[in-house]
């Protein structure tokens, strides 16, 4: 089916790639925060884009009551329909929602408004360039800030918001019934999303203190598929499916050697291990991309993410040659 992805506004880099990730496609249309694809997966999984609807058209401006008149409002009304305008441009509107849902009211047999709990819900989205029309199949809300780590029962401070760290799991295009790996797993806020989307997990870490706190925070928010053992990160050994980790580097991270040397040697055993694709969260203070250009990784995508003004964070999407 083909949809529209109306996009949060954090990252539009990363929110458009979480999408194709999913997907499984490169072939889209992208106008602002608004994504066209032909897409077919849970969409409840996504982390960076606020609703999702099913095209039915676009054109100009100038041409929207025109295709408003002509579309065969039948093929999708479904009990009853409201009529919303999302206006993303500088384009001034003359015309009122009530304006354009007499179209629809015209077309269909034993028309309904039903403001608050419509069935069909119609969205008209007015970009600088375009102007989409969809009807709603899903509007995302995870209520991220029960999540935040600041109201986790045990807290880490330089654990990933709840929203990058579900966006990055996506990132890895993960499918049902994989196992989701992270090997400096902390005080679990990737395994949190991870868990909350039912995926089989696995933590690690070389700190028993750590590794007690990410079972308190899984238990809390009633995480059930996971298994956390006390290993060393760059001396793993089996294979693994898919590796999301966010690599240590704060003050209260128990980090043996320097950090160089530590993400040097877990990129060798990553090589080792990795099935399919990596995604890895480096801080800014380090060269990551010359860390990466001494392995055989294929580097598919990267992304910047600012934290405060002495840090920001760069989150990159590995995978081995194929």
């Amino acid at each position: 089916m083909r949809c529209i992805f109306l996009l949060s506004g954090e990252n539009f880099d990363l929110a458009r790639e979480e999408v194709l990730a999913l997907a499984g496609t490169e072939d889209y249309w992208m106008f602002e925060n608004v994504l066209i694809l032909d897409a077919d997966f849970r969409f409840e999984r996504l982390a960076m884009a606020r609703k999702v609807y099913q095209y039915l058209f676009e054109c100009d401006y100038k041409d929207l009551k025109r295709k408003m008149e002509g579309f065969d409002w039948r093929k999708v009304y479904e009990r009853n329909f409201s009529m919303r305008i999302i206006n993303l441009s500088h384009v001034k509107l003359h015309e009122k929602e009530a304006e354009f849902a007499k179209y629809v009211w015209e077309k269909v047999k034993e028309p309904r408004v039903d403001l608050e709990h419509a069935r069909t819900k119609i969205e008209i989205i007015v970009t600088e360039e375009k102007v989409f029309v969809g009807k709603v199949l899903k509007e995302i809300h995870h209520e991220f800030h029960k999540r935040r780590p600041s109201v986790r029962p045990e807290q880490h401070p330089t654990t990933i918001d709840p929203k990058l760290a579900r966006a990055c799991v996506n990132l890895t295009g993960i499918p049902v019934g994989k196992v989701l790996v992270d090997p400096f797993c902390g005080s679990g806020g990737i395994l949190i999303e991870a868990g909350l989307m039912r995926f089989n997990t696995a933590g690690y870490d070389i700190s028993d203190k750590m590794l007690l706190k990410c079972e308190r925070n899984l238990d809390f928010y009633k995480i059930k598929r996971f298994r956390l053992e006390k290993r060393d990160a760059t001396h793993l050994s089996g294979l693994v499916d898919y590796v999301v980790t966010d690599l240590p580097y704060g003050k209260g991270s128990k980090v043996t050697d320097s950090l160089d040397n530590l993400y040097s040697d877990f990129l060798k055993t990553l090589w080792k291990i990795l099935r399919y694709k990596a995604v890895l969260i480096f801080p800014s203070t380090v060269d990551h991309k010359k860390m990466l250009n001494k392995t055989d990784f294929v580097v598919e995508h990267e992304f910047n993410v600012y934290v405060h003004k002495s840090l920001s964070r760069n989150i990159v999407l590995l995978s081995r040659p194929e």
